[in-house]
């Protein structure tokens, strides 16, 4: 089945479950032309200097606002009094407290900060800054990496986080060194504006640097969307660098599609034209692709963009997919995670116009009274499609095409060495939860440093090393494998797709582990499947959220653990490989003690009873979540027999023995620890062979 007629169906069973009635935002009424009825039917000629070239424009009226208010939330309030992002938190920033006030910390967040304090602390508060960096595709030049590295060490905690949205994380740096970090930052060709807050977010693409036309034009039309959608007004350098902007040149058509009011779209003599003083509801999410490659967890944002190209790979324009969101509330059965669903087709040069007037839709439509409502998704919930598009292309100015067919969609890792397709290399690396210490940061800061490369980050938490000469892959592949960054044939298959938000003990929001807790996760998933027979290349994607906001995406995971108590778990099934159905939740409260219940029947009869290459996904949706519970519910457990290939590790009781008893010092068995030694002592002599 073509990928763009399926994509937005797995949203049906979900929605079908949940009856909600949610009241819209009455808007923020944007400017209205002069001498023009918002009622009125207008025609723009293409030769008037506001249009764009070849494409067709329909007949479309400008969206009327009923002039009614509503209730809205502290932080819309707090927005509409802050002068554009500055007030309290300019003052805030001057005081000897070592926080900030309530007002400051929701305005801090546009500038890509969250006011964090270690929750395992007792006897008072220890308050630091958690600080998100803004990179549009991941892209991480040279200059930046090294800032990084060295800002962790001197004012964080001595570690870099890769987050699931392409960006770094840098934690504990004190409010005292606030100005120090975010300038240095600026001064390396970075930023950390509009990475958290109501606003967009780090614009996604595929992470690998091909030298293909189709991932260099998604790639650019990446960052022109994230430089449309960066605020204006200035606050960030103001506060940052004293009103210094250190900023690259604009393409033409960012500035000219930003500058448009054909439509009513922006907010004339502001200095947000397209926010205003509100911004968005909520955060907005947009995600740039190809066709087949779903790295970046397209249907997830409230955004996704892919290049279609003719028979000769030329762009020729992008299908959109729009309300797509993973946050949700627990016990709160009108709060959901949701797919994007197909919008429509637009010609190239018409994309800039069509995301700004999605935004500007969410923005007049998406509800500011309570922000657990607040995101795309729930107004085109309410809408439907239908009357979504509509309003959208009132702002667009013309009529969407329909989608243009797809082929499916797959996951690509980017993992291992690839040929960038100019002459150069490129080395993908897996990195447990995106938490980059100790050697391995050391080993990655020299290779960086002697070899002068850029890098990308990717959606999964991994670093990617960017033109590699291949006189260089040998020394590189061995410095990395002495460090622990091993090809991904010699990790663990469960490893290379898994996920883990921070969760304890900085973040705010964490009920319970999930960057902490995943590595013993993985283990007893390993270790259960040992126990039923599976093979050691089988995998399944788990993902492993803190609480129920979705920050690793747990809802699109094959097996997703979300937080929903201390030491327990929600157990979500269902998503696939490719990151196109959306998970369910299977169960409620699973301590963590008793995963194996659970977990042993669910892969035993995954085994005996899947069809010809089932995913573990697919199998637990073609079951039905009935037979799966049925399974739990009467299991009394599999006879454990010792593998065969156990055997062959050990010959003898006494070396099984030691290999035990070290085992269980990293709460491994001894048959995973013995094959983790043999799979390092393996890449070892194959690099020191050339490889």
């Amino acid at each position: 089945m073509a990928a763009a007629a399926s994509l937005g169906a797995a949203n049906t069973a979900v929605l079908k479950e949940v009856k909600i009635e949610i009241g819209s935002f009455d808007g923020l009424r944007s400017w209205n032309p002069v001498g023009l009825s918002r009622r009125r039917v207008n025609f723009y000629p293409v030769s008037s200097s506001t249009s764009r070239p070849n494409s067709l424009i329909k007949a479309v009226s400008t969206p009327v606002k009923p002039e009614t208010k509503t209730k809205r939330s502290k932080v819309e309030i707090i927005k509409e009094h802050s002068n554009f992002i500055r007030y309290p938190l300019n003052e805030e920033l001057l005081t000897d407290a070592p926080n900030i006030n309530e007002s400051a910390i929701q305005l801090i967040k546009f500038h890509g900060s969250y006011q964090q304090y270690n929750r395992e602390e007792r006897g008072g508060r220890s308050y630091s800054f958690m600080l998100r960096t803004k990179n549009p595709c991941g892209k991480v030049p040279n200059k930046l990496y090294l800032t990084m590295d060295d800002l962790a060490d001197q004012f964080g905690i001595g570690t870099l986080r890769l987050t699931t949205r392409q960006t770094f994380q840098l934690h504990g740096v004190l409010k005292k060194n606030l100005k120090t970090v975010m300038s240095s930052i600026v001064d390396s060709m970075g930023s950390t504006l509009g990475a958290c807050g109501d606003l967009n977010r780090n614009v996604l693409a595929p992470a690998a640097p091909f030298a293909r036309k189709d991932y260099q034009f998604a790639q650019q039309t990446a960052d022109n969307i994230a430089a449309l959608l960066t605020p204006q007004s200035g606050f960030y350098y103001d506060m940052w660098v004293d009103g210094e902007k250190i900023m690259s040149a604009e393409p033409p058509e960012v500035v000219k599609a930003r500058n448009d009011n054909s439509h009513g779209t922006n907010f004339p003599d502001s200095p947000e034209p397209i926010y205003g003083t509100q911004f968005l509801p909520r955060k907005f999410k947009i995600a740039v692709t190809v066709p087949t490659d779903n790295s970046v967890d397209l249907l997830t944002n409230d955004i996704g963009v892919v290049v279609v190209t003719d028979a000769d790979g030329e762009p020729q324009g992008f299908n959109l997919y729009v309300g797509g969101g993973m946050g949700r509330t627990h016990r709160l059965e009108t709060t959901f995670p949701r797919l994007a669903e197909p919008l429509g087709y637009v010609p190239k040069e018409d994309i800039l116009y069509a995301v700004k007037a999605i935004v500007v839709t969410q923005r007049e439509n998406g509800r500011r009274d309570d922000r657990k409502y607040s995101r795309m998704k729930y107004l085109i919930s309410e809408w439907g499609i239908e009357k979504f598009r509509s309003v959208v292309e009132q702002y667009y100015g013309r009529k969407f095409e329909p989608s243009r067919e797809l082929p499916e969609w797959e996951f690509k890792s980017y993992l291992g060495w690839h040929e960038q397709g100019d002459g150069g290399l490129f080395c993908g690396l897996h990195v447990d939860s995106g938490r980059i210490g100790g050697k391995m940061k050391a080993t990655l800061r020299e290779i960086i440093e002697k070899y002068n490369l850029d890098v990308r980050l990717t959606p999964n938490q991994n670093i990617i090393l960017c033109g590699i000469r291949k006189a260089w892959k040998h020394p590189i592949t061995t410095a990395l494998a002495q460090a622990g960054l091993l090809q991904p044939k010699y990790v663990d298959p469960l490893n290379l797709t898994a996920m883990a938000c921070p969760a304890f003990p900085l973040c705010p929001l964490a009920i319970t582990e999930a960057e902490r807790g995943i590595p013993d996760i993985l283990k007893r998933v390993r270790a259960v499947f040992e126990k039923v027979g599976l093979k050691y290349n089988e995998s399944v994607v788990i993902r492993v959220t803190g609480c129920p906001n979705g920050c690793a995406r747990p809802y699109m995971a094959e097996l997703g653990f979300v937080g929903d108590g201390p030491n327990s778990y929600q157990i979500w099934l269902g998503g696939t490989p490719n990151q196109t159905s959306l998970a369910r939740t299977f169960m409620n409260k699973v301590k963590i003690h008793d995963l194996e219940k659970v977990l042993e029947p669910l892969f035993y009869y995954w085994k005996r009873k899947r069809q010809s290459k089932e995913s573990f996904g697919d199998f637990t949706n073609r079951v039905g979540f009935e037979m799966l519970q049925e399974w739990v519910d009467k299991w009394d457990g599999v006879v454990a027999t010792r593998p065969t290939y156990n055997l062959r590790l050990f010959a003898d009781k006494d070396t099984y023995e030691k290999m035990d008893e070290l085992a269980k010092l990293q709460n491994k068995t001894a048959h995973q620890l013995a094959m983790e030694v043999i799979r390092n002592y393996a890449a070892t002599q194959q690099n020191e062979k050339g490889e």
